[in-house]
């Protein structure tokens, strides 16, 4: 099953707010997100969260309408947490995450180790925008894009020996550490690339290819 996740972020445009609403199976408000939803008129399945950045003229509108799983203000996890689990509970194999970046700094961290938190419970998650989208991988994985695409590869945890082929530049056995930034920047050469990593790796991947692209 595929879920659709809306948080309080950055608002998703509104092409791909609709492409992700018919994709998915399973539609789930977070917190603030539930604005996007009611911008767009569509009802999600589950509201969740502590409620403190929906207007109660909006919880009001859809108290009777969505099932809503509220959360106390102090509690352990983050709203997204606990959605992520609710999507879980309900059968979701993979998660688009729409509205978790932007706005404070601390969420988008927060959001980014949600990535390694779905791998854990089987799933896959999607964080994405308008601009860019971001995923974690390990082992040997296969990405899709367009030539010029630019992917950037950024190690999770202390350091990822990365083999990449169909990127602009060629990568073998490069160590790649969270002491000193390298991987980013990277171009699609064709519609497919391979990458292998020994550990787990973020891929971030732009929406937008150059007009002018390089070629090898």
């Amino acid at each position: 099953m595929k879920a659709l996740l809306v948080a309080a972020g950055d608002e998703p445009g509104k092409a791909l707010f609709l492409d992700a609403v018919q994709q998915a199976e399973l539609l789930i408000a977070v917190d603030g997100g539930l604005r996007v939803f009611d911008k767009y008129g569509v009802e999600p399945a589950f509201v969740v969260g502590d409620m403190d950045s929906v207007e109660p003229s909006l919880l009001k509108k859809y108290e009777r309408k969505s099932c809503f799983l509220t959360a106390p203000s102090e509690k352990d996890d983050t709203d997204l947490t606990l959605a992520v689990d609710k999507a879980k509970e309900e059968g979701a194999e993979e998660i688009r995450l729409l509205g978790a970046t932007g706005g404070r700094i601390d969420h988008l961290l927060s959001n980014l180790m949600l990535l390694k938190y779905t791998f854990q419970r089987e799933m896959s998650l999607t964080i994405e925008d308008d601009i860019q989208e971001i995923t974690l991988h390990i082992g040997t994985f296969h990405i899709s894009g367009q030539p010029g695409q630019t992917v950037s590869i950024i190690p999770v945890n202390q350091k990822a020996t990365v083999t990449a082929s169909g990127l602009y530049y060629p990568l073998e056995d490069l160590v790649l550490t969270n002491g000193r930034p390298r991987g980013v920047s990277n171009l699609m050469l064709g519609n497919r690339a391979e990458i292998s990593s020994d550990d787990f790796v973020f891929i971030c991947k732009d929406k937008k290819v150059p007009l002018c692209r390089k070629e090898k």
